[in-house]
């Protein structure tokens, strides 16, 4: 299985799909669940921008899932070439090996395995655009070619530890306007600048609400910042966007409410978060069936970034993350994933849909 899931992860790796071109990576995959009998249907979200949807048995709320489209490569050198998918000792190195098209390549294997032996129904999410923002996840959502899921499963980088969900994403563009005049005579203008910098005063206080257990406290961080043109000018226009990452029990909306006072707001994205309980039996007995496999027990725990759950799970508390990705490698130079783990993530998958299809789990 460690040759089928490399070669399969390699071959993802090689095409390139950094913000654009899913279509690619899409027509790749679709052909081997088609071959498995899988009923597949692609959901354009752009131009070379696809998702894909691929339902055994007519489909069923058990979803497994995963994102194709991955983040540039960056300005660095890479001693291993992003679209290489070389081999190092244990580890496969390339854009997207850990986030997560290695764990794409473990979704597909385990899911014509799980067709080969007939399982009860269940759907393979493939998306396209997750990196910034999730939007062929939207689009795959608003045509209804998958149901609500009961569980959904996303392959991301945790190595293969089970995670209960993650922190939400809202995304604030803050704009202001001013008047124009000579640097020498500021008194004759209005800096569009300095209320930018008030509402960065103003978020140092703005607190971070109710405290989740596990996923920790709201954050907010001023991402962006511009305006002027030259130093002599007053700037009669500036910009800045600012990343809320809110958890239950503390909303982003707060913090929206305290950027009106300086600008227009407009919304650039806005992810809720994602929560499992901790002691459901599903939540337990998916636990169990991992630790089994990687023989450590989880305790439960968030990541630090949004997925497609945020969009995929409408009751934002039946997904569960687990991958076979190392979490400090996504987004880095020199990206890579351990092939051992890519190996045991396909059995993970495979074992969790063999107790679906035991009715162990839902």
């Amino acid at each position: 299985m460690r040759e089928a899931v490399v070669a399969l992860a390699s071959q993802l790796i090689r095409t390139d799909t950094a913000g654009h071109g899913e279509e690619k990576a899409v027509s790749l995959l679709a052909p081997l669940l088609a071959g498995a009998g899988f009923d597949v249907s692609t959901v354009p979200w752009s131009p070379e921008r696809t998702s894909l949807v691929a339902s055994w048995n007519g489909g069923g709320a058990f979803v497994l899932s995963g994102h194709v489209d991955t983040v540039p490569y960056g300005d660095a050198e890479w001693k291993h070439g992003p679209l290489s998918a070389d081999q190092d000792g244990d580890r496969l190195f390339g854009r997207g090996s850990s986030d997560m098209k290695g764990g794409v390549a473990a979704i597909v294997l385990a899911a014509t395995a799980a067709a080969r032996r007939n399982a009860r129904g269940f759907t393979v999410v493939l998306t396209a655009g997750e990196e910034t923002g999730c939007g062929g996840a939207q689009t795959v959502l608003e045509t209804g070619l998958m149901q609500p899921p009961e569980i959904l499963i996303v392959g991301e980088s945790t190595s293969n530890a089970v995670r209960l969900g993650h922190k939400g994403a809202s995304w604030f563009e803050v704009t202001t306007s001013g008047l124009s005049a000579h640097g020498s005579r500021p008194d004759l203008g209005v800096n569009a600048i300095e209320p930018l910098a008030d509402a960065i005063t103003a978020l140092r206080a703005v607190g971070q609400g109710a405290v989740h257990a596990e996923l920790g406290a709201r954050t907010t961080s001023v991402g962006t910042i511009r305006g002027g043109s030259q130093t002599n000018l007053v700037p009669d226009h500036a910009r800045m966007t600012v990343d809320v990452r809110p958890v239950p029990g503390a909303p982003s909306e707060p913090v929206r409410t305290l950027l009106e006072r300086f600008g227009r707001v407009d919304t650039v994205l806005e992810l809720p978060a994602v929560w499992s309980p901790t002691e459901s039996p599903v939540t337990q007995t998916i636990v169990d069936l991992v630790a089994a496999i990687t023989g450590r027990r989880d305790e439960p725990r968030g990541v630090s970034y949004f997925t497609d759950a945020a969009v995929l799970d409408p009751s934002l508390s039946r997904s569960y993350i687990v991958g076979p990705g190392d979490p400090d490698q996504p987004h880095t130079t020199n990206e890579s994933v351990s092939m051992r783990l890519l190996e045991q993530a396909v059995s993970i998958y495979d074992e969790l849909l063999d107790a679906w299809d035991r009715k162990a789990l839902g």
